[in-house]
Order: C-alpha cells, then structure tokens, then sequence
C-alpha cells in the first residue's frame, strides 16, 4: 500500500496539500520567501516524526493497560550543509502513565515507528517531470 499525498500551487511560493480527505498549506516564512500560510515542508518532517512517536506511544498504552493522557513528544532536527538536509533527529517522549520496568519495551515498541524507521534509513527518489 502506497501513501500519497498531492500539492497543488497555491500562489507566492506555498501548496496546498491533499492527504486523503485532509488539506492544509505548506509555505515558507517570510525571511525566506513565503507568507508563512503553514508549516514548512521541513517541518512537516520533524511534525511527521513526533507524531509518529506519539502514536506508538499511544498504542503501546493502550495494549498495556496504561492512560495515554498526557503524552507529550518533542521532536528537532538540525539542518546541515553538503547537501544540505535535515540531521540529527530526536525526539523527547513524555510518557507520565509508564512503569519503569516497561521503559525498555516501550522503547522498542516506540523506537519501531514508521517514521523514525524511514529516517534511519537511507532513500532513493525518483523524480518523473511531465508537462
């Protein structure tokens, strides 16, 4: 199953984005270009990986019998130069329900998330221009 998203010119430099029945803007600050009408495209990427944190997180509360309230996840990257790039990733995860003697397991469980398992490994795109 593949997972797509559309982005269509929205004037200035941003794109509106369609995700299954969800839209929203993508645009850059004005500093650089945009009328800061939403996030910027990297930061949908580090948006991508907390929520992705979350929703693991979430999970293994609820298949453990433990309150997801509460929740909270902190993610950051560092841009980088040669090429330049999204580095360094983290992501700080506020779990007030968890046992300690869960901690490891819930680590594991987490650290499997989609996202965080699609930016350890290294991608190829492939890019098709039509006119």
């Amino acid at each position: 199953m593949a997972t797509k998203a559309k982005a269509t010119f929205a004037g200035g430099i941003s794109f509106d984005i369609e995700i299954r029945e969800h839209k929203f803007t993508v645009d850059l600050p004005p500093d650089k270009g945009g009328e800061d009408r939403g996030p910027t495209p990297p930061e949908l990427v580090v948006a991508a990986l907390a929520s992705c944190v979350g929703v693991f997180a979430a999970l293994f509360a609820k298949r453990n019998g433990l309150s997801p309230e509460g929740i909270e996840v902190e993610a950051q990257a560092e841009t980088v130069q040669a090429p330049m790039r999204l580095a360094n990733f983290s992501a700080k995860l506020r779990f007030p329900s968890l046992p300690a003697e869960l901690e490891d397991k819930a680590r594991a469980f987490i650290g499997a998330c989609l996202v965080g398992q699609t930016l350890k490994h290294a991608n190829e795109i492939s890019l098709e221009i039509s006119r």
